[in-house]
């Protein structure tokens, strides 16, 4: 009988597997080519973004006519080169060339940076955001950042005659100052400027859920939110029911319900816009 090495030298090889050695050369230079073109193709969606072509989001730089503004109809600095110019700029006159309606804002503006927030704050840093709309006006919004941690928003028009900044929406400026309503000293103000969310708070002025709406809102101008209703079933309620649960900045008149400041809680009277920046008015 057989003994075992003679059964394993009995038996058939099976072919050797090939292995192929790519030389380090041959990665690196494969990673360097992916590189190149992913760069490639960012370049190419930035031209895009920035050209006369269609933007993501009905963001399309257009004429009035509605046609596609082409680069040699653009007049003056793109969005992105304005938003630099503002925050950098150190006099009331720099910042009022680049301030949509500057006659209309420019008291307000002038009160902002020399007395106001604006006074002690410091820009180190500006990041872009979306494309946003209002009414017939497109906007781009750019986070800005402050020393120390602060951060306002500032919306530049998309518009090829000059593109600017809006003053109320970078100063989140209100027709009422939160003291004021907070302490009962008004009981209603026709545009405030707040971030909103979905929320399910019911007690106080406004304890029935089955009448109610219930929204929190919030503010960089508030240590502490709070709490906005709209009666359901209204026109008001079905308007803000189409915008999801994320709602985000909305500009809002409000009013108080008897003592309802105190427990900080109002009810929504009306919807200015969806965003911090008024529809277009004429300038």
């Amino acid at each position: 009988m057989p003994d075992g090495r003679g059964r394993r030298r009995g038996r058939e090889r099976k072919p050797a597997v090939p292995v192929f050695i790519v030389s380090r050369e041959v990665v690196v230079g494969g990673l360097l080519l992916l590189l190149v073109i992913a760069v490639a193709g960012g370049l190419w969606l930035v031209g895009l973004s920035r050209g006369g072509g269609e933007r993501e989001e009905g963001g399309a730089e257009k004429t009035e006519d509605g046609r596609a503004a082409s680069p040699a109809e653009w007049q003056g600095p793109h969005p992105s080169e304005v938003v630099e110019k503002f925050t950098a700029a150190k006099t009331q006159e720099e910042r009022l060339k680049w301030v949509r309606q500057p006659d209309k804002v420019g008291a307000a503006m002038e009160a902002f940076f020399r007395s106001g927030p604006g006074a002690g704050e410091k820009v180190v840093a500006t990041q872009p955001m979306a494309v946003s709309g209002t009414g017939a006006m497109l906007y781009e919004d750019y986070l800005v950042q402050m020393e120390g941690g602060g951060v306002r928003l500032a919306s530049v028009s998309v518009d090829p005659t000059g593109a600017k900044v809006d003053f109320p929406a970078y100063a989140r400026q209100c027709s009422e100052s939160w003291e004021d309503l907070l302490g009962g000293a008004v009981m209603e103000a026709e545009e405030m400027r707040v971030i909103l969310r979905t929320g399910g708070y019911y007690l106080h002025a406004f304890p029935d859920e089955e009448k109610w709406r219930n929204f929190k809102a919030s503010t960089p101008d508030l240590p502490e939110g709070i709490d906005l209703y709209v009666e359901r079933g209204t026109a008001l309620d079905r308007q803000l029911s189409e915008l999801g649960e994320g709602i985000d900045r909305m500009t809002l008149s409000i009013r108080a319900f008897g003592d309802s400041a105190k427990h900080r809680q109002f009810a929504i009277t009306g919807v200015k816009a969806v965003g911090w920046v008024l529809p277009e008015e004429a300038d």
